[in-house]
This record gives structure tokens, sequence and C-alpha cells, in this order.
């Protein structure tokens, strides 16, 4: 950290939440000799400048993922690159890079992603509301990653997003919503081959996985 530094973030990447430890973390300030560790008393002043820092973190952060939502529709079931500059500015890792978009389906309808993961620490897709806020992983699939995904034969994974369960691998589940934004992103990799997406009927899909069996047989 530097002397200047005003917030500290850590992250903890899971591949399987259900039999990984979340990470236990403290901090211990240590003051250098002659110092001492008991804290000044917290000043009117102080109380007024941090409600203020707060209630603006709070207004600027809903302001610009609604701004965001509203540029990812756009280009909505397709999952541009996003600007790592921005991103990075933003407080997201500078070794990932990140697809954000937004989504939209009706009911008889799924978006299929396909691409063929590269060499990589990890990588994950998931599916957000509006706000970008993950959908309820608790209870859903809304999410899958380089330990869940179910491969092809050739190393490529064909992602299916829809409403009802197509009885297909890696079906992520809207969970009732209609649309909103999702991110796929690659953790500390070399290569960043772009996702590819299409929007087909569910009557459909189970037609396009026999025909894909049968080309790579």
């Amino acid at each position: 950290m530097q002397p200047n530094s005003g917030n500290l973030i850590v992250r903890q990447t899971f591949l399987d939440r259900e039999r990984e430890t979340p990470a236990e973390l403290s901090i211990e300030r240590i003051c250098p000799p002659g110092e001492t560790a008991v804290p000044g008393r917290v000043t009117p002043e102080q109380v007024d400048s941090g409600l203020r820092s707060t209630s603006t973190l709070v207004a600027g952060a809903s302001l610009l993922f609604a701004k965001w939502a509203r540029d990812f529709q756009q280009h909505s079931n397709t999952l541009p690159q996003f600007d790592p500059e921005v991103s990075t500015a933003a407080g997201g890792d500078p070794n990932i890079i990140y697809y954000h978009s937004h989504w939209a389906l009706t009911a008889d309808e799924a978006l299929l992603i396909e691409v063929t993961p590269p060499q990589c620490e990890h990588w994950n897709f998931q599916l957000n509301n509006y706000w970008m806020e993950s959908l309820d992983y608790t209870h859903f699939q809304i999410h899958t990653n380089k330990h869940l995904a179910q491969l092809e034969d050739d190393g490529s994974v064909r992602i299916i997003v829809a409403h009802q369960d197509p009885g297909l691998p890696n079906w992520i589940n809207t969970t009732g919503h209609a649309s909103g934004t999702m991110c796929f992103r690659w953790i500390r990799a070399r290569q960043h081959p772009q996702p590819s997406t299409r929007v087909v009927k569910l009557s459909q899909l189970q037609s396009l996985q026999t025909k894909q069996q049968t080309a790579t047989a």
C-alpha cells in the first residue's frame, strides 16, 4: 500500500463454492516507532466528512452501474470485450478481461454462448439483474466456471441461458427475469478468445446439439 492509499479490496475466487472455504481475514495496524496504537477522538467534523463520503459512494455507484446497464443495451445478447482501462479505474482486477453486456429473452428463447476457454487461472460466466448484481446463486444455477462447466470433446464450452431447463449441460437459470446484464471473464489468461452468442428457440436446442455431435463425431 502507498502512503496515500484510501481503501483495500480483497477478492476470493471460488471454483466450487460448496466445497471451498471462504477466507477469514484480519487487519492489524502496525505503528512506526514512537507512535501510539490508540486512535484519536472522533470529531463531529470527521463524522460529517465520513457520512458525506458514504452518500457520495452510494449515489456514484448506482449512477455508474445505471449508465453501464443502459450502454450495454446497445449490444444486447452479445458479449463484446469491456474496456480494460475503464474496469481497472472502477476497481476491477487488471488481471481480468471482462465481457459485459445486456440480455433479454422471451419465454420460448435461449441464448447460446460458445467459446473455447484458453489456458488460464480461472474463468466464469454469470447472469445478473439490471443493476449488475448477480442473481440468486445460493438457490439457482446462475453461473458456471472452469470447474463446473461440462466441455465438449473439442475443448469448447456451450452455455445455455434460458427460462426453462432444456435438459442439456451448462444451463443458466434466469430465475424469472426477462432481461438483465451478464458478465464473462478470463482471469490471468494469455489469450482472450471472443465468446460468440446467438438467440435460438428452445425447440431448436436438441436438434442443434445433435447436429454438433454429428459434426464432431
